[in-house]
């Protein structure tokens, strides 16, 4: 079916047209996805009219241009492709075509697959669109095929390789088009249930050398997608090799049985399971001796006693009144575990998981009123100095008017304000204390009854600040909130040696924030920074380079007003002043360092820019992103990297974790995709490397998950 603009056809007759394609309807309006995830053919009805045909971008919304015509018998990403080839082959007429004469295999990433393909092109026109990744370019030139890299018309008689996007492999008389661009889509997060479900996550196809795990066999490498006929039906089958050459042949509806691996593997798995079964059980024993180990350090601290908290249902009913929203299912599942553990004489040691802006704030305040009320000074203990100042500001706020004593100790705190400080402190005369890394110098000798430290985004903190934080808290409560817990954390809590809640209803209206990756330009922050303004919003530029930092702001200012930048070596009272003037939107655009990953609480900045987002933590890169879309509003993520050539594997992989798991309540699963991509950890010291690489991170958590549940039962035992 070929529609024009006034057609007369019924929307329910284009509905039946479409058959399984993606589409979604709003009114009298069709929506169909193309298949490359960022392109929307838009169909608008006027009654029984097709009133107007537009292309849409998948992520903004916003107009691409308008259509005459749309073809429903092909593929519709046909009608976008058409175009680029025009401009790709200019020399050819494309009037007369409405469609591909055929379309030809999908060959996801399979560049050596589709190499035997190119090996016998003699005299044609070839484009093969690689995205952004230079695997086809290094392995044709490796198998000695001839190409040209191609950025703008293509070489007629010439294999052309275009470092560009293409949604479909198809030939238009005796033009060949192959794409080898990779979409990968992750289905969203499901609600929390056991720990283990959080671990499995879709399988994203992999590049051409990159390996997987197969539930039954282990580590393969993938070789790409090849057609076969191994039933009586010709299929697409995913082709893993095994060690010493073996092959194994996965439908491409059965990658339920295939998890995805990050790095490269010492060695490949032998196929028939014992080899895979060897190491499961290696990692399980290693595990296991930990876990040991471990249990004695955790069975001592949960020898000690102390008197149960008392749960004032009055006072907390008046202090929850003082919170203008409503908790969310999870807040409300999150604070039964808490006070469980306060009414329990063991010492609490809880780890809540929640993701940015997902109250784990409102979590901490409860969790310190009640532990004030039962007679306790309570520390709230976070990684910057602008986190630091808000948590004070906002605990001012709702303590206060309940008499209890609220204070802050940072580095804007004077040395006279310090002394005075600490002698309330030691006095009672301060209920409870919220500072940075400042507050480590403190022992316990300092407070006059300290009985809770709360710590907020542990993931900041580097080891000699922890081994500080354990001569502070021997024999009192300890609730640590994390968006993105660090791998070593995470493995304490999946083993069972530590409590573990998970936040993952998002607050009312929370709209999951769309992320894009790409290598850096200034068209496209000066076209991210022109949507935000239009609609009022502000505009949040993470640049982490502090003395190349004015100059790359003056070059903004230059194109608009109301732009500053702050970064944390600057005067203490120009980081104040930049700060408020954001708070009080006196500033449309803000150039900021890493100083503004945890603080900066805004509802009307709404898109990020992050420069060089290659170089930052999987960690960072989410905490950046809770930046923006604090309200209900659609905010954008823009994740840059200077060139393709000069990224990493393994930061392609942290930054294409944030894409892949940009859905609601990621924060769980960014976590353990870091577990992945930096492996498991040691968990009694400081090294990151461990035992993951050996079977993956599926596997991995399988064998915690059993561990854990065997160290629950035995902790219950010694109750």
């Amino acid at each position: 079916m070929i529609l024009h603009v006034g057609d007369q056809i019924t929307l329910a007759a284009v509905k039946t047209a479409l058959g399984n394609r993606e589409y979604a309807v709003h009114g009298d309006i069709i929506d169909v996805h193309l298949p490359d995830g960022n392109q929307i053919i838009r169909i608008m009805f006027d009654g029984d009219t097709v009133e107007d045909l537009r292309q849409i971008d998948g992520n903004t919304r916003v107009l691409v241009k308008k259509l005459t015509m749309v073809n429903l018998n092909t593929d519709l990403s046909f009608a976008l492709a058409l175009d680029i080839l025009k401009t790709k082959c200019p020399d050819r007429d494309f009037s007369q075509v409405t469609g591909p004469t055929a379309i030809l295999p999908n060959y996801h990433s399979a560049v050596a697959l589709l190499a035997d393909e190119l090996a016998n092109v003699k005299g044609q026109t070839v484009l093969v669109f690689v995205g952004n990744t230079k695997t086809a370019e290094n392995y044709l030139r490796h198998q000695k095929i001839d190409f040209i890299i191609t950025r703008g018309a293509a070489f007629p008689n010439c294999i052309n390789l275009i470092p560009e996007d293409f949604p479909l492999s198809c030939q238009i008389n005796d033009l060949l088009v192959y794409s080898l661009t990779v979409h990968a889509d992750t289905a969203p997060v499901a609600e929390h249930g056991a720990l283990l479900t959080k671990t499995k996550k879709e399988f994203i196809m992999p590049l051409v050398g990159e390996c997987v795990v197969h539930s039954l066999h282990g580590i393969g490498r993938f070789l790409g997608v090849k057609k076969m006929d191994l039933t009586g039906t010709p299929a697409e089958y995913l082709v893993l090799q095994y060690d010493g050459g073996t092959m194994v042949y996965v439908p491409t509806d059965k990658t339920d049985v295939l998890s995805n691996y990050v790095g490269e593997p010492t060695r490949l798995h032998r196929i028939g399971g014992q080899d895979f079964a060897n190491a499961k059980q290696r990692v399980r024993r290693r595990l296991q001796e930990l876990s040991f180990k471990l249990s004695e350090l955790y069975t001592e601290r949960a020898k000690i006693k102390r008197h149960p908290y008392e749960i004032f249902a009055d006072q907390n009913a008046a202090f929850a009144a003082s919170f203008p929203h409503e908790l969310t299912k999870d807040q409300t599942k999150v604070m039964d575990d808490i006070y469980r553990d306060l009414q329990s004489p063991k010492i609490m040691d809880r780890l809540v998981c929640g993701d940015v802006g997902y109250g784990k704030t409102e979590i901490a305040f409860r969790t310190a009123f009640t532990a004030i009320m039962n007679g306790y000074q309570v520390v709230l203990l976070c990684p910057t100095t602008i986190l630091s100042v808000q948590h004070f500001q906002n605990a001012h706020n709702r303590f206060t008017q309940f008499g209890i004593r609220v204070a802050v100790y940072n580095r804007f705190v004077t040395t006279k304000e310090q002394a005075r400080l600490l002698d309330d402190l030691r006095n009672g005369q301060i209920d409870l204390l919220i500072g940075t890394h400042k507050l480590l110098s403190l022992t316990t000798d300092n407070f006059q009854k300290l009985g809770l430290l709360i710590l907020d985004e542990e993931q900041r903190f580097g080891v000699e600040a922890k081994e500080k934080i354990k001569k502070l808290t021997p024999n009192i409560d300890v609730l640590t909130l994390s968006a993105t817990p660090i791998p070593r954390t995470l493995n304490l809590s999946l083993m069972g040696l530590r409590d573990i809640s998970v936040i993952t209803t998002p607050p009312k209206d929370r709209l999951p924030v769309i992320t894009n990756v790409g290598e850096f330009t200034w068209d496209w922050l000066w076209s991210a920074i022109d949507q935000e303004r239009a609609r009022g919003g502000q505009v949040i530029i993470l640049y982490n380079n502090v003395q190349s930092m004015p100059q790359f702001t003056a070059k903004i200012a230059a194109r608009y007003d109301k732009v500053a930048y702050v970064h944390g070596q600057l005067p203490t009272a120009q980081i104040e002043q930049t700060i408020a003037a954001v708070y009080e939107h006196e500033l449309d655009v803000i150039v900021a360092s890493t100083i503004i990953e945890n603080g900066i609480d805004l509802t009307t900045a709404n898109t990020l820019f992050v420069i060089n987002a290659d170089r930052l933590g999987l960690a960072q890169l989410h905490q950046l992103r809770g930046r923006v879309g604090r309200g209900a509003v659609q905010a954008y993520a823009y994740l840059t990297y200077a060139r393709t050539e000069q990224v990493t594997e393994e930061a392609m992989s942290r930054i294409n974790a944030i894409k892949n798991f940009c859905s609601k309540g990621a924060g769980f699963n960014i976590a353990l995709r870091d577990l992945e991509i930096r492996g498991s950890g040691e968990v009694l010291g400081a090294n990151q490397s461990g035992h993951i690489e050996e079977i993956g991170v599926e596997a991995f958590a399988q064998i915690l998950a059993e561990i854990a549940a065997e160290n629950q039962a035995r902790r219950n035992n010694n109750l």
